[in-house]
């Protein structure tokens, strides 16, 4: 297995249109030996990436509808493997919260989604699921199917919001130390 390189813009370049970041994937339908390696370099990338909690194919360049999220301190306990996702519905009251990318390096801004979402997807195998998700996860769900339809967190940011530049390794150091 290999870690795959994600795909970074620099800020210039956050809400170009031409990019990869921004095209619509396509439905997984071949659920063999080449996509099972493809889920596990997803998995090892996220794992490989210590700040991250989420990882969707369009971002290291493959335009097809996975996506990984794991929660876990040290991404020990098992990895969520979303493929071709449909929510069903979101609900909840409205939550606000700061949002990153791993694509979009050394910024936040804060986005507004529901609390709640109801999700159909099929896992690794192509054995279909359909689970609640709720709280910050489904910001993280959210984001991460944004992802597969070509839309970013800036999108979704209210008009006028700003980045902020916030630099997550010097952060990141001061979290593991407390």
């Amino acid at each position: 297995m290999s870690i795959l390189p994600i795909i970074q813009l620099e800020k210039k370049d956050f809400a170009k249109k031409g990019t990869i970041l921004r095209q619509t994937s396509q439905q997984v339908s071949d659920f063999g030996d080449e996509f099972q390696k493809f889920i596990d370099e997803l998995v090892e990338t996220l794992k490989d990436n210590p700040i991250s909690i989420g990882l969707s194919a369009p971002q290291v360049g493959k335009l097809i509808r996975v996506s990984v999220i794991n929660l876990n301190e040290g991404k020990k306990e098992p990895t969520l493997i979303i493929v071709n996702p449909k929510i069903i519905s979101w609900s909840g009251k409205k939550d606000k919260k700061k949002e990153s990318c791993m694509s979009l390096p050394h910024y936040r801004g804060e986005v507004e989604r529901r609390k709640k979402v109801e999700l159909s997807f099929q896992d690794r195998y192509g054995i279909w699921h359909q689970e609640n998700f709720e709280g910050f996860i489904a910001h993280v769900v959210g984001h991460e199917i944004d992802h597969l339809d070509g839309i970013l967190y800036i999108d979704r940011m209210e008009s006028g919001s700003k980045l902020e530049s916030v630099d997550f390794f010097r952060t990141l150091n001061s979290e593991i130390k407390k």
